[in-house]
């Protein structure tokens, strides 16, 4: 299982940058099967209602996953998220270890189908993710980047 280097070199990824200093500087890591995982203990600024990790930092760990498996298997940085589906199947607790991780599944030209999950410590699935990625032209890729109202 070996840490991946973050390609972005501005660092300012709220779920991987190193320098963003109200993220959560996530390392992704490759699993040795293809597909890529990062370990969290979410803080207690980021619970939602009682002592559960907020479901949109949910969901956004789990896009940022499946951003970081399309690019492990594809080496390709051009992919926005599509589309993405959610399954909350149990409750992520604050300062409980989780792993969150994901694969690809297939592509079709452009599309990339990936599929992850966030699971505890007891290695349960507590939140699941089926989406989809679209590889877009590298040109696009900087003009959106670089646009700003």
């Amino acid at each position: 299982m070996s840490e991946m280097t973050n390609p972005f070199p501005d660092g300012t990824c709220f779920f991987c940058g190193p320098n963003n200093p109200s993220g959560l500087k996530l390392t992704f890591h490759r699993d040795g099967e293809g597909g890529v995982y990062a370990d969290y203990t979410p803080e207690s600024i980021y619970c939602g209602q009682g002592d559960i990790f907020h479901g949109g930092l949910q969901m956004g760990l789990l896009d940022e996953a499946m951003w970081w498996a399309g690019y492990e298997a594809t080496g390709i940085m051009e992919a926005v998220t599509a589309s993405a589906s959610f399954r909350f199947l149990r409750p992520v607790y604050i300062g409980s270890p989780i792993r969150a991780a994901c694969a690809l599944v297939s592509r079709e030209g452009n599309a990339l189908r990936l599929r992850g999950s966030i699971r505890n410590a007891e290695g349960k699935v507590c939140t699941s993710v089926r989406g989809e990625y679209r590889i877009i032209p590298r040109e696009r890729y900087e003009t959106v980047l670089a646009a700003r109202p």
